[in-house]
């Protein structure tokens, strides 16, 4: 079935088709204007409209008297989210207006979201579709699989706008699935907001992450869990490589495995205590003198594969977040412990805030997990081989150079329209030092030079690892490796 999947363009995951919307979507007519006015936009993107009535929209960082962040605001009325109302147009054709009749038109839990991506001007929402009761309400968005919960991106650190399109595209053709996404614009309370994409969540359900629906009363569970800061919101667990401190990221900094799935709601002692012996088991066998044994080693958990395509990405793309913010691992009916899906590509390719890259090194070989599984020269090799293969197809840099250029050509006019209000970014000296890459030199002050210095990015990251791959054998020497088979 997986070879099948692989020769159909499918997901042996989801079972569907990877769609590229720069591919496969209606194009900009060449009449198309640049105007941000929103009873005269016309735009070949679906266009999202979200009318919250005025209301403050909660999420906000709040910061004490140092700039340290103690919690996010909430609502007038002291909630999370706000209640409202959200029109999608999406007429299939190369002209969207917001006097069109909707396409999906629905009430929803409203919030802004993210991390870091909190402190930028141009927010990132949270939206959660709901009926008039308001229960959960799946609706198919912009032809992704219908579901209740979804992310309104908006690119601001990243001034190419494409990393996380890109890249969670070129990742679902490498691991399987990857969130799905489509770009669009927005507007906001009669004021337009740029482009956006429209992100499917991480998420169990049909088309997401497909694992069996937990059953009340049952002491074992499918499960998502997520490598980050711990989150009042979502459960934390105490597994082995917490309480052996193998999550200690630095003086300030501290990284938890949570539970994604099953949610709050459902979750309970009994169920977190199995997801937390489930797990270290895994980590353990990984840990232990026998972890390179095919039987009592760590491959009777995982699905090796997909954490040799995890590691091959993240190492090719210099992502900072591997292993110690937005990662994910999910456990499906097959009883392996799955790398991914992946996660926010908003900081890779040296757009680190505070982290210059050069591309010259192997970065992530003492992140954790890898730091032994790429001691065990199975799983070396095994990287090493899946490197050179995609290389040749997914991560040929004459692929990637035209994927950059055709993104940009479909694009079209929206960039323009994009940059009408958030032009300004391209002088850091206008950002707070949270908006911005330091030392400010790197900042990009124009949208082609910003793709230009992506471009040369992937170009000498890939060279390098081309010439380097070989290298990480070393990891797997027996001089690497006795500091672990000696404890």
């Amino acid at each position: 079935m997986f070879l099948l999947a692989v020769l159909l363009g499918l997901s042996p995951q989801t079972g569907r088709r990877r769609v590229h919307q720069h591919r496969t979507w209606e194009r900009e007519p060449q009449s198309a204007a640049v105007t941000t006015e929103p009873g005269e936009l016309v735009s070949h993107l679906p266009i999202v409209e979200i009318n919250t009535g005025g209301q403050k929209i909660p999420g906000n960082w709040i910061r004490d008297k140092d700039g340290v962040n103690i919690g996010v605001e909430m609502s007038a009325s002291g909630e999370k989210t706000i209640c409202a109302s959200i029109r999608i147009l999406d007429s299939g054709t190369a002209e969207n207006r917001v006097e069109d009749e909707a396409a999906v038109e629905t009430e929803a839990r409203f919030r802004i979201r993210g991390n870091s991506s909190r402190n930028f001007s141009k927010k990132s929402y949270l939206v959660k579709f709901i009926d008039k009761d308001g229960d959960e309400n799946p609706q198919e968005v912009m032809g992704m699989s219908a579901h209740d919960q979804w992310a309104l991106y908006g690119p601001f650190l990243d001034k190419t706008l494409i990393r996380n399109y890109m890249w969670m595209n070129l990742s679902a053709e490498v691991m399987g699935y990857a969130p799905d996404v489509r770009y669009c614009e927005v507007i906001l309370d009669g004021k337009y907001q740029g482009l956006y994409l429209m992100m499917e969540t991480i998420a169990r359900g049909e088309g997401r992450v497909n694992l069996s629906a937990y059953e009340e009363g049952k002491s074992y569970t499918e499960y998502i869990v997520r490598m980050d800061k711990p989150d009042q919101d979502i459960r934390d667990l105490n597994t082995f490589s917490n309480y052996t401190l193998r999550t200690v990221v630095g003086e300030n900094e501290q990284t938890v495995l949570s539970v994604v799935y099953p949610g709050t709601k459902k979750l309970n002692e009994e169920i977190c205590d199995y997801i937390e012996k489930d797990f270290s088991r895994f980590e353990k066998a990984l840990y232990s003198s026998d972890y390179r044994d095919p039987i009592r080693g760590y491959r009777r958990y995982i699905d090796v594969d997909s954490f040799v395509d995890y590691y091959v990405l993240q190492e090719f793309l210099c992502n900072n977040d591997m292993c110690i913010r937005s990662t994910y691992l999910y456990k499906d009916r097959l009883n392996k412990i799955h790398m991914g899906p992946v996660w926010d590509y908003n900081n890779m390719l040296d757009n680190y805030f505070t982290l210059q890259m050069d591309g010259s090194e192997f970065l992530y070989v003492e992140r954790l997990w890898f730091d032994r599984l790429l001691s065990d020269p199975y799983f070396n090799r095994k990287v090493i081989d899946r490197y050179r293969e995609l290389r040749r197809t997914v991560l040929d840099e004459d692929d990637l150079m035209n994927y950059i250029d055709e993104t940009i050509a479909y694009l079209g006019k929206s960039i323009e329209r994009n940059y009408e209000v958030w032009g300004y970014s391209f002088d850091a000296g206008q950002l707070h030092v949270n908006e911005r890459l330091t030392p400010i030199e790197r900042n990009p002050e124009s949208f082609k030079e910003a793709v230009e210095d992506m471009k040369d990015f992937i170009r000498v990251r890939g060279r390098w690892l081309d010439s380097h791959i070989d290298a990480l054998a070393q990891y797997c020497h027996e001089s690497k490796a006795k500091i672990y088979d000696n404890r």
